[in-house]
């Protein structure tokens, strides 16, 4: 193989980064993901000879540093990375896609301090390219907040539900992958059958899809999709604009069976990212280049322009936002409390995002506040009150 690759210097970028359990369920480690390379990492208290004397509380708690534990080095470029807590699981898994539709599931193995694959999955067969031999879609996997299923983008055009066993199941004829063995015997699998949703039956328009996101505080699994059934571009929104929509489709995990429960049309063609909103809130936020929308089943929306842009660009009914000029592209977003985000610009600025609600937890107005400058970030993390942002060259700040 070296003949045709070989590899002289691992991965020192971050592409990925998210919080877990990685070894046990009493400490959270900051995982990050860069090409083929896996890094795990330990927050450690940094306390310095002088300091020691000081009092350190849970409200007043000492710094902390980095300290990496593991090393991992996959056999492919990691393009997505998602969490989950699997039923009678002493850790957290961690779900693995690559390109073009691959799914591998895995979770840290103590007795050989490797990572253990609990589950391999290959969506790469001729019936599902529909025909396509080049595809520029990257896989994006989700994983529902109570860890009930992960879904993965195929195509950009149809959906992977991977169900997960949950500990109070009912129901004993759900199709298992493999039983699992271990020195007490056969142990029933934690991931059930894989199968596939083609977006099409469902919504007749969809196609392009940008993001993929499960909402919070409903009964069933609920995934939105934002999507662009029509593709248009800066040059040509006086003829075409508004070329985005949203939907929300129910994962009935048993019956397989997936209404759409809500939907929203005619948003700006610049969406590029969609973020959910926890409870008491709720809802999601449409994130496009030139303004921000707050979207909640039942609720009118409510938008901002974040410049002169949007005002011409877009019919949807959205406001002026005072004292703000920026753009969101290539914008990362971090959740410092419920209603408080962090985002991260193309040019380092970093802004707090305040949602400011009323009694009837209805978002009527945003707050902007800029709180400080950072490097070009690829991807932040919030792990254990403390943020992080990390750029291509792995330079790390802690705020």
């Amino acid at each position: 193989m070296f003949s045709i690759c070989k590899q002289s210097h691992p991965a020192t970028g971050v592409e990925h980064a998210i919080s877990c359990y990685f070894f046990n369920k009493i400490e959270k480690c900051l995982v990050t993901a860069g090409a083929n390379i896996i890094k795990v990492f330990r927050l450690i208290p940094d306390v310095d000879a002088k300091s020691r004397n000081e009092r350190y509380s849970e409200f007043y708690p000492p710094k902390s540093k980095l300290e990496c534990v593991a090393q991992y080095q996959l056999f492919g470029n990691i393009m997505s990375i998602e969490t989950v807590s699997l039923a009678n699981s002493q850790r957290d898994a961690l779900l693995l896609a690559f390109s073009d539709a691959k799914l591998s599931v895995v979770e840290y193995d103590p007795e050989n301090h490797d990572l253990r694959t609990l589950s391999l999955h290959y969506f790469e067969e001729d019936e599902m390219k529909d025909g396509w031999t080049h595809h520029h879609h990257i896989p994006i996997i989700r994983s529902d907040p109570k860890n009930r299923c992960a879904v993965m983008t195929v195509f950009g055009r149809k959906l992977v539900v991977l169900p997960f066993r949950r500990e109070s199941s009912i129901d004993d004829n759900d199709g298992d992958i493999k039983p699992m063995s271990n020195a007490g015997g056969l142990i029933r699998a934690p991931i059930l059958a894989s199968y596939m949703i083609i977006l099409k039956e469902f919504i007749e328009k969809i196609d392009n899809v940008i993001d993929i996101q499960f909402l919070y505080g409903y009964y069933e699994p609920t995934l939105l999709i934002l999507y662009e059934p029509l593709k248009t571009f800066s040059g040509r929104v006086a003829v075409r604009t508004d070329t985005c929509a949203m939907a929300a489709i129910s994962l009935n995990l048993q019956q397989k069976v997936h209404p759409v429960i809500w939907s929203v049309s005619n948003l700006p063609f610049d969406c590029v990212k969609a973020v959910p909103i926890k409870k008491p809130i709720g809802g999601t936020l449409i994130l496009a280049v030139n303004s921000l929308i707050y979207l909640n089943q039942s609720i009118p929306p409510y938008g901002v322009s974040l410049n002169s842009i949007a005002e011409s660009s877009t019919s949807f009914p959205i406001k002026p936002q005072e004292g703000i000029k920026i753009t969101l592209d290539c914008v990362q977003v971090g959740f410092v409390e419920d209603d408080t985000l962090v985002l991260s610009l193309k040019g380092g600025e970093l802004y707090v995002l305040t949602l400011l609600a009323d009694s009837m937890r209805y978002v009527r107005s945003f707050n902007f506040e800029k709180a400080a400058a950072s490097v070009l970030t690829t991807c932040i993390c919030v792990c254990e009150n403390n943020f992080y942002s990390w750029a291509r060259d792995s330079v790390t700040r802690c705020y």
